[in-house]
């Protein structure tokens, strides 16, 4: 009997439709593991080297707008070249460099350029990732479980690399060397991943700016993306200023892991229902429905004074991120061509983290050098609510649109 290498099994099983969700999940888990080690964290290691709050908001502001245009760029890139994998591989070696010169700069000008370059090979790889997972599904709609890979691994990482700082022998220059693990346990699963681009049946048709023109001008794109991009604003301020909200009223390292962990029980229940809410409601209300959530979220942080009971609210926002990320994923794989799917994905998440992330910074900045976190998180959620507003709105125009129409 001819016995097949394990490889060769493997190689085969992730042919199925089984084995295809299988590692698009485990692709989510390992990328989301490797950003729960260094993102929530950077906050405190930039305060650890004197960094003003103000600073730290300039710094999350670049990092966000060269995530903008580079995100973009190098998503396109991958749509010409047909190539996601490799592009994938080229970003993923990217950062793994400038982390290694991350810990060595310890002034905010020479700070500057590792943000850059770090900023530029993270950026396409989270649309690349998702493109991928929508072409490689036989339901788009199933992408939000292969996404719970991602909210798993962030939960757990987040609160084992917090348990990990807490310790005295764990200095804030491991969340460098964390990331830089799962980085390379990714680099070495892209291999598995599909190539949908060169699958057989697949549309040939050449990406060009021409498209991504024409996608921008659809009646009501923008607006939707206008709402996206409030949602950038209102993350930032948890990306960037949560762990020292919570550290100014005497949180210890582990309960910051424990609290932005404890989220991931949010969005497992999120993504878990995401397919169904999307059934019932479409993924417009669901992106309504996420600035609900989190408008709560954020009255309830700039009202709270023992850092445990942020504990309880997490949840929500775990609820809300999911919602938000199923949402607007689904929007734009509604009205974007295939051809350029990597590109629409890109740009969604360039005005959301990118455009939305850079002003949500530099205002964060300000407001928690000035006036504090309470009133930081006060802000956010009446910016919160704007965003539940506008969407509403814009839900209501389609609905008299549609109207009109028939």
């Amino acid at each position: 009997m001819h016995k097949t290498s394990p490889s060769a099994r493997i190689t085969a099983f992730l042919r199925t439709p089984r084995g295809t969700r299988a590692g698009l999940w485990g692709t989510f888990f390992l990328f989301w593991s490797s950003l729960a080690t260094f993102i929530p964290f950077i906050g405190l290691y930039y305060e650890s080297i004197r960094f003003s709050g103000l600073q730290i908001g300039q710094l999350a502001s670049i990092r966000s707008m060269v995530f903008f245009i580079s995100s973009i760029l190098l998503a396109f890139l991958s749509d010409v070249l047909r190539r996601r994998r490799l592009v994938l591989r080229v970003c993923i070696l990217g950062v793994i460099a400038a982390l290694l010169i991350f810990p060595h700069a310890a002034s905010f000008a020479a700070m500057l350029p590792i943000i850059t370059l770090y900023s530029i090979f993270l950026s396409p790889i989270g649309a690349i990732i998702t493109e991928t997972s929508l072409s490689a599904l036989d339901n788009p709609r199933d992408y939000s479980k292969v996404r719970l890979g991602g909210s798993i691994g962030w939960g757990i990482l987040v609160l084992v690399t917090g348990w990990l700082l807490g310790h005295p022998a764990v200095g804030l220059t491991a969340i460098f060397y964390l990331q830089i693990f799962f980085l390379v346990l990714l680099f070495a699963f892209s291999f598995l991943l599909p190539e949908a681009n060169l699958a057989p049946g697949v549309n040939t048709e050449k990406a060009s700016i021409t498209d991504v023109w024409k996608m921008l001008r659809l009646p009501v794109f923008l607006p939707w993306m206008g709402v996206i991009f409030l949602r950038g604003v209102v993350d930032s301020s948890i990306i960037n200023f949560l762990f020292l909200h919570l550290k100014h009223l005497g949180s210890s390292p582990a309960l910051m892991g424990t609290a932005m962990s404890i989220s991931m029980i949010g969005e497992i229940a999120g993504f878990a229902a995401a397919k169904r809410i999307q059934h019932k409601v479409g993924s417009r209300m669901m992106m309504a429905f996420s600035f609900a959530l989190v408008f709560f979220w954020f009255f309830a942080a700039s009202l709270i004074t023992q850092p445990a009971l942020i504990l309880f609210f997490q949840i929500l926002g775990g609820i809300s991120f999911s919602l938000i990320d199923a949402g607007g994923v689904a929007y734009v794989n509604q009205r974007a061509p295939g051809h350029i799917g990597t590109t629409a994905q890109a740009v969604r998440g360039a005005i959301q983290m990118g455009l939305g992330g850079s002003a949500g910074a530099l205002i964060s900045g300000v407001l928690y050098q000035s006036y504090g976190s309470v009133a930081l998180y006060r802000v956010m959620s009446f910016v919160s609510l704007g965003g539940l507003l506008l969407a509403l709105l814009l839900r209501s125009v389609e609905h008299f649109r549609a109207k009109n129409a028939a």
